[in-house]
């Protein structure tokens, strides 16, 4: 996917996404989630695998069943499954399986525990691992399609993503619903990454979901 030549602003490109600062603003519930990964030094140990937070979590659309989701970068599975293994098989509920590979996306190591910090309330942590460098894998791209969504449309688009997803509606076919778009919800979002940000605004604008109105 192209990311580089767009018109967007500084925090809607790509690179505004890695780190932890946009979870820590995002809401204080990121904020939380923020400082459990920092207690737990969760990013340092998965340093060597380009870890990126994507999900709901990051551009505040979570709901009370949102985890933390983790990309990263492994060339060498087994090398990632002997880290993961050894730096958080003692959390609780940790658990660990390989995803077959599907039509767009190779096989992947999937890792789930539970991790908190300090006062913070228990998260559950996901970790989605493949060859596919973490900032071009499809989690990390419908995550930014998302944002850049969000900041055109706006808070009453939120609170209507957030009511499909309490209908246990995950977050892509959310969009897809209220974009109105055909096809396969994963692949219709992220091409709309690939859009700047006048084809992104005349294409809501479009659908009827007018930029600033």
């Amino acid at each position: 996917m192209n990311q580089t030549v767009m018109d967007w602003p500084d925090p809607l490109c790509a690179a505004a996404f890695c780190g932890l600062q946009k979870l820590q603003q995002a809401s204080e519930v990121g904020a939380n989630a923020a400082l459990a990964l920092q207690h737990a030094d969760i990013l340092g140990h998965l340093a060597e695998f380009d870890p990126v937070i994507a999900g709901t979590l990051p551009i505040a659309i979570n709901t009370e069943q949102s985890d933390i989701d983790i990309l990263c970068h492994a060339v060498d599975l087994s090398r990632f499954n002997d880290c993961v293994d050894s730096a958080f098989s003692s959390y609780p509920h940790y658990r660990r399986h390989q995803r077959a590979p599907t039509k767009h996306v190779g096989v992947a190591s999937v890792v789930r525990f539970e991790c908190a910090g300090g006062d913070c309330r228990g998260f559950e942590v996901e970790i989605f691992a493949t060859d596919c460098p973490s900032t071009a894998q499809y989690g990390f791209i419908h995550m930014l399609a998302e944002a850049r969504i969000l900041a055109l449309l706006g808070p009453d688009f939120a609170k209507r993503v957030r009511a499909l997803k309490r209908q246990n509606v995950k977050t892509e076919p959310a969009f897809a619903q209220l974009l109105r778009l055909s096809g396969d919800p994963y692949i219709g979002l992220a091409e709309l990454a690939n859009m700047s940000m006048d084809e992104m605004t005349a294409f809501v604008n479009r659908k009827g979901l007018f930029v600033g109105g």
